[in-house]
């Protein structure tokens, strides 16, 4: 024996947007000595900032055929972060990212010859709650904008697995914050709006990363989906507090909370499978860490 070893390559779209920004060097800072980390970005100044921390950099559109099917040349990982939804995002554009261009990786993905295909989905996709924690195996019911976007790509995903083998896992966030992304304040516009008990699922974006590392590293989990979420919800009271501001509940008397259940998501089952504990539990531990 040479001792050489095969190289392991994982292709992460969605480099540069709040969740691949945080993840890739993460990813980067865990990988095996036979792991090569591959991010796909639209500038060759992206390229360069993901290059100088270690990543090979293959500067193209997810939109395009041809530059997907560039990125994936000799990827055994796809990692699809890529996801538009912030900043007033037209609905059209949703459709484009989230749904076409991820089922269109996913197809490019089986004809290269990937073996785990991961799509970082939300707990959006449920819809209206049932009553309860969201489950898995709950049916898909978000309509329209981003929820929706990201429900359809989740079924035309599971269609191409059961028409080609594609060796799917879909991991469904809640709420992502910390480590500087402003998501939190750029919501609160919207939580002033709610009853003070209204709750939001939160993850932190470590807890992406360390989620995603476990994915990758797992064998056997094709054709499964896990909610990913810390210990507790948050109240709006709370993510006010946390940014040292107070609600104004001059009128909290007249708010409701229309739907208790809405996001809310069981985790059991990436604890049962994954081992995963959460290392912010909740965003109060992050604020406690200045891991905000």
């Amino acid at each position: 024996m040479d001792g050489s070893m095969t190289q392991s390559t994982i292709l992460v779209t969605g480099a540069t947007g709040q969740v691949g920004r945080r993840l890739v060097p993460r990813l980067l800072a865990w990988r095996r000595p036979d792991e090569r980390i591959r991010v796909l970005v639209r500038s060759p100044e992206a390229a360069d900032r993901f290059a100088a921390l270690g990543a090979d950099a293959v500067v193209g559109d997810l939109r395009e055929a041809a530059d997907r099917v560039k990125a994936l040349d000799g990827v055994d990982t796809v990692v699809n972060s890529a996801a538009t939804f912030r900043g007033g995002v037209a609905e059209d554009e949703m459709q484009t990212v989230n749904r076409d261009a991820a089922i269109a990786l996913g197809r490019e993905s089986v004809e290269a010859g990937v073996t785990r295909f991961v799509q970082l989905s939300t707990n959006l996709v449920y819809g209206p709650g049932r009553g309860r924690p969201h489950a898995e195996d709950d049916e898909l019911l978000a309509t329209g904008g981003y929820p929706g976007s990201k429900r359809e790509a989740e079924e035309g995903l599971a269609a191409l697995r059961e028409s080609t083998g594609l060796g799917l896992v879909v991991v469904r966030l809640a709420f992502v914050y910390g480590d500087g992304d402003p998501h939190i304040l750029d919501w609160l516009p919207r939580a002033a709006a709610w009853a003070a008990h209204q709750r939001l699922t939160m993850v932190h974006h470590a807890d992406v990363a360390q989620t995603v590392a476990r994915v990758i590293s797992t064998a056997g989990l094709e054709g499964r989906a896990y909610n990913l979420a810390d210990d507790a919800p948050m109240t709006a009271w709370d993510l006010h507090a946390l940014h040292g501001r107070r609600m104004d509940l001059s009128d909290t008397a007249d708010r409701t909370v229309p739907d208790p259940w809405f996001g809310v998501a069981d985790t059991s089952r990436i604890r049962a499978e994954l081992g995963f504990r959460p290392l912010f539990p909740t965003a109060w531990s992050a604020h406690a860490a200045g891991a905000l």
